[in-house]
């Protein structure tokens, strides 16, 4: 088991108000306490985990830097790997990189067709716009099935493709709905930080030229920032278009469910089949959140924050007021969770609070049942509590019957690696995907089951 910290006593996040800049921090004693079973190790950076629907206890493990390997019910991974996708990537770098394969979802007839989607950096081509840095590609590919599980990359047929200005901002996390469509994050580009290689401007110095490539977001003729909801079973040799999306090709972009998102990381849906989608937004400043998607809308990047508002110039002292519509009067979407990082105990942040984590990196609504207190809330994953030293953090968040206020928030986990991912098995139990360096490199990378402690 992982020695965790802080389990007698448990962190209250709680905010007033949906544009309040008030936290509090209270203790509390948690019902049951939760540990973290270590299941396999030596891996690099996985950023997903898919049971097999064998019934074999099998799970995918798809790692950051381009492999996928086949992890047993005992936690055994197996040495070779079941797809090996570096040789269609872009390198990825030794150093702090958020670029990589970023997505994984199996189709939900895979147990008949193997077919699966993968959403990943690969080169910049031909026809890109000149010294950009990266060409994002979704992809299908059909894997062979059975005591062995293995993938041709030449059954590879690419969905989409889509130039990518910088090497920030990538979302990339794919899930299928149960209505059987396959949704996909995209990233706002990343260009507010510069254009190509390297990273220019960092999110606190953005001048105001960098500052117009935030508006794709708010873009619906751009399909950066936004989630993609598309047919992958129609509209051979791309995709179709499903019934209730909501753009014409007048309106903008008609694969688009959702925009305006800075960064949508992690996406997962509520596995008890209502549709709800969660989707975790990494803040470029002030506030971490996560969003429950129940339909189209509009998610408020660069507007606003979570439920703050936004002065990308002074972006330690936001204004306290601002406007909570889009262009074309729709309402804001708020966010059910939402938590201060460490960027606010800053000596020139104005918002009078303390940060509690670095990045939202997961949020999965737990439907298992090993672990009956949690059954129907949120685990919420954050990076790490601090940004050098490893020290990744769980909390579980209640549901409220309050609309656009976010749920308070019980800090349950930390411990001594960084939390890249959350995933779910299909008997709704959750695992923390952990790695201990700042991105895909080294064999650091572990898969834990949370679990109750003694």
């Amino acid at each position: 088991m992982v020695k965790c910290k802080s389990l007698s006593q448990w962190t209250r996040i709680g905010l007033v108000g949906l544009l309040s800049s008030f936290l509090w921090l209270v203790p509390q004693v948690h019902a049951q306490k939760l540990e973290l079973k270590l299941l396999a190790s030596g891996l690099t950076a996985p950023i997903h985990l898919e049971e097999l629907p064998d019934a074999s206890g099998r799970f995918l493990v798809v790692q950051q830097d381009g492999l996928v390997k086949l992890m047993g019910a005992d936690g055994s991974v197996q040495p070779a790997p079941v797809m090996d996708l570096r040789s269609r990537m872009l390198p990825v770098a030794n150093d702090f990189e958020e670029r990589g394969l970023l997505g994984f979802a199996l189709h939900p007839q895979f147990a008949k067709n193997g077919r699966f989607f993968v959403s990943y950096s690969a080169p910049l081509r031909d026809a890109a716009p000149q010294n950009w840095n990266y060409t994002r590609r979704i992809s299908e590919f059909t894997a062979k099935t059975g005591n062995t599980v293995s993938v041709d990359l030449q059954t590879e047929r690419v969905l989409l493709a889509l130039d990518w200005p910088s090497r920030k901002h990538n979302g990339g996390a794919m899930a299928f709905g149960p209505d059987g469509m396959l949704y996909i994050g995209m990233g706002d580009s990343g260009a507010s930080h510069g254009i190509g290689k390297w990273v220019v401007w960092e999110a606190f110095n953005v001048p105001a030229e960098g500052l117009l490539w935030d508006a794709l977001a708010q873009d619906r003729h751009s399909l950066y920032g936004k989630i993609l909801r598309i047919d992958v079973d129609r509209g051979f040799p791309g995709y179709a278009i499903p019934a209730g999306n909501p753009l014409n090709a007048s309106q903008g972009r008609p694969e688009i469910w959702a925009w305006g998102f800075r960064n949508p990381y992690r996406i997962a849906f509520d596995s008890n089949g209502s549709g709800d989608l969660y989707v975790t937004a990494i803040a470029e400043t002030l506030w971490e959140a996560a969003y429950k998607v129940t339909g189209p809308g509009n998610f408020g990047w660069p507007l606003m924050e979570a439920t703050h508002c936004v002065d990308r110039l002074k972006p330690r002292q936001p204004p306290k007021h601002c406007n909570s519509k889009g262009s074309e009067g729709e309402p804001l979407e708020m966010p059910v969770v939402e938590y201060a990082n460490m960027q606010t105990n800053h000596p020139d942040s104005t918002l009078g609070v303390k940060g509690v984590g670095t990045a939202i990196t997961g949020a999965r609504m737990y439907r298992g049942k090993k672990i009956p207190s949690l059954q129907g809330k949120l685990v919420v994953a954050d990076w790490s509590a601090s940004f050098k030293q490893a020290s990744g953090q769980l909390f579980v968040a209640t549901p409220t019957a309050e609309k656009q206020t976010p749920w308070l928030l019980d800090k349950v986990v930390q411990i001594e690696s960084r939390i890249i991912s959350l995933a779910q098995d299909r008997s709704g139990e959750i695992y923390v995907l952990t790695h201990e360096g700042m991105g895909p490199f080294g064999d650091s990378g572990k898969v834990y089951k949370l679990q109750p402690g003694p």
